[in-house]
């Protein structure tokens, strides 16, 4: 994965520090998770209840990036 912005020391980051590190921001991530892009347990994981009315999610950033790498067609 090409360095952007930062790379976090943490496998498993929050939205906002995983969006700075993948150059996209916390909104557009959160839009690539509902597309389906992104699959719970690979690509993030959600520490709090997953029935809270605002659950807290966790990326893994490394693997967020090579799911971005993958052309569109191929997704």
């Amino acid at each position: 994965m090409p360095k952007t912005k930062s790379q976090p020391t943490s496998c498993w980051v929050d939205s906002t520090t995983a969006a700075q590190a993948l150059g996209i921001s916390p909104r557009h991530l959160r839009k690539l998770r509902s597309l389906g892009l992104f699959k719970l347990g690979k690509h993030y994981r959600i520490p709090s209840s997953p029935l809270a009315a605002r659950p807290t999610y966790l990326w893994h950033v490394e693997r967020c990036g090579q799911a971005l790498e993958i052309p569109m067609e191929k997704r």
